[in-house]
């Protein structure tokens, strides 16, 4: 309940903020002043520029704007968020969608919210596996507070970030979620976004549905790639922060200013579309504005489906803040009303294009994020939709099984997984989430390489049983290994009591770990090397001992345990 009512106050805040510096930039839009229209077309490069100060003074250096980094840690059960977290986020996302960065909140809202439920937790001196559960608390209370969406909420912390945990953990989230709604609505005034009153579904567009739910897999994997081809192109031209501050944030300002509907999340204009209202998405558009309107609204759409995560991604990358929900829902909105108007338009079929507006927001939703519940019932309560329950529930599934065909990770994981520091492989997922360190045996007997074969017996009489000794210099580096049933037909003949050394003897480590190397890693050496045990060094090159396979598997047992009982 704490974790509820700290994240709804922190979504509310940031709401307020973005609300009011989105205020100030219709007003300077409504002045007659000269400079007034040049102000308004470069405001989303000061925000850029105010959230980027905001991220370096508060959120230092290792700054994270996307999930990815916080669902890589949950993975690997690290649960250490900085308490700066549970600010830093507000005033940075704030400043960049309020100026008019075309980028969601809800990203920046859920940082937020498993920062309050991380540090709410290390207050309390809970722990690791309930501290996992309160991140997911206050994850799940943040998606509620901004999205008035409880039910939706619980679903994605389910779904995207704690996608292990059990039926148990609903009740405190739900919880959570819960309380997080009540303090938004009774302190902040906030109702839904999007609220609309949707006409029942017919039985006559159900396969035109099922053909929606592949058109929004096929849109949801071209936002995918579109995002990380922006993202590649800039880090790859642009990298230094100047550059892409400048360079991005005026590419941003003309093509925002080309197509004002791509500003800020968007939600105005799904509720015009909603209400069937294309004046409104026309309007001050210079590309379009000397067009017929069936000619200009087709730009339009285009650009929106089309220029929309693009410019999501210019808006992150560039030096701002925001996530992609918003953007998601906005481009599954035009893409399902595009799909219905083309239907109509040939005659084939008489489709209610305000129910295909708000499928085409789950399906793509789904297809982006590989969240098909969470779609499903965000979605629902956001438009306040329950009657279309059925159209999401075929929209939003066969969206997320298309999209997988032909995108196998979600937008957050992809990244992830290209870098190998995922991967669908439940074993290795456990034995990442420990580094060699837990499993480093240091116990062992070192060895100088100028010991002759008669010193090296009285070693090992007196050395603890061990089967593996290293070989290290004055600097406590490892030269190599001697193994005592490889040496033993040598070490007991006299012939070679005193003319023969360890340095002779001793076989060359090639395969070494580091200490931040996790468990899978150290595996996969032992399964390739056919070795029992693995020297381990430091960060300096000093050895600090050995890590065997039984160890390793030891651990594992007590990790399938731990998890089994959670």
């Amino acid at each position: 309940m704490l974790i509820g009512v700290t994240a709804a106050v922190a979504a509310g805040i940031l709401h307020e903020l973005v609300s009011l510096l989105e205020h100030t930039g219709k007003y300077l839009q409504t002045r007659d002043f000269w400079f007034a229209d040049i102000v308004f077309i470069l405001l989303p490069l000061f925000g850029i520029i105010l959230s980027y100060a905001a991220q370096r003074n508060l959120g230092g250096n290792r700054y994270a704007k996307s999930l990815s980094p916080l669902i890589l840690s949950l993975n690997r059960r690290r649960t250490s968020i900085p308490l700066r977290e549970t600010f830093s986020h507000v005033i940075s996302s704030a400043l960049s969608v309020g100026c008019g960065g075309s980028a969601g909140l809800e990203a920046p809202s859920v940082l937020t919210g498993a920062a309050i439920g991380a540090n709410t937790a290390g207050f309390f001196g809970v722990d690791r596996r309930q501290k996992m559960l309160m991140i997911g608390c206050g994850a799940a209370a943040a998606i509620s507070a901004i999205f008035q969406s409880p039910v939706g909420g619980v679903l994605f912390a389910i779904e995207v970030l704690l996608p292990e945990f059990s039926v148990a953990a609903l009740i405190p989230m739900l919880i959570s979620s819960a309380v997080a709604l009540v303090v938004s609505r009774a302190v902040f005034q906030h109702e839904q976004a999007l609220f609309f009153i949707n006409p029942s579904w017919r039985l006559d567009a159900i396969p035109y549905y099922f053909l929606c739910g592949i058109v929004c897999a096929a849109v949801g994997v071209l936002v995918i790639k579109s995002v990380y081809f922006i993202t590649s192109v800039i880090k790859k031209h642009l990298s230094s922060p100047g550059r892409k501050i400048f360079i991005g944030g005026i590419l941003l300002c003309l093509i925002l200013a080309a197509f004002p509907i791509l500003r800020g999340q968007g939600y105005y204009f799904i509720i015009r579309l909603l209400h069937g209202d294309m004046g409104a998405l026309l309007k001050n558009s210079p590309f379009t504005e000397n067009l017929p309107i069936p000619l200009a609204a087709t730009i339009i759409i285009a650009a929106a489906i089309i220029l929309k995560a693009a410019v999501s991604a210019l808006t992150v990358e560039s030096g701002g803040d925001g996530g992609i929900f918003a953007p998601t829902m906005f481009i599954g909105a035009f893409t399902g009303f595009a799909f219905a108007r083309l239907i109509n338009l040939s005659g084939i079929a008489e489709l209610q294009e305000e129910n295909f507006i708000i499928v085409g927001m789950g399906g793509v939703f789904s297809a982006v994020l590989r969240a098909p519940l969470t779609g499903i019932f965000l979605i629902a309560e956001v438009t306040y939709s329950y009657v279309l329950l059925v159209p999401l529930m075929i929209v939003s599934s066969l969206s997320h099984a298309a999209a997988r065909w032909f995108e196998p990770n979600s937008i957050y994981r992809k990244a992830l997984a290209e870098a190998d520091l995922l991967t669908e492989d439940r074993d290795q997922a456990m034995l990442r989430t420990l580094s060699v360190r837990v499993c480093i045996t240091p116990e062992f007997t070192p060895l100088a390489p100028e010991l002759t074969m008669k010193q090296l017996r009285t070693v090992i009489e007196n050395a603890p049983k061990s089967d593996f000794f290293p070989v290290l210099d004055q600097d406590e580096q490892l030269l190599g290994i001697v193994q005592l049933e490889q040496i033993t037909p040598v070490l007991f003949d006299h012939h070679f009591a005193e003319t023969m050394l360890v340095f002779d003897l001793m076989s060359p480590a090639r395969w070494i770990l580091n200490e931040d190397d996790d468990l899978a890693r150290a595996m996969n050496m032992l399964e390739h090397s056919s070795l029992e045990h693995l020297p381990v060094k430091n960060r300096e090159g000093k050895f600090m001992g050995f890590v065997s396979g039984n160890d390793i598997f030891k651990l594992y047992r007590g990790i399938i345990r731990e998890s089994s009982a959670y």
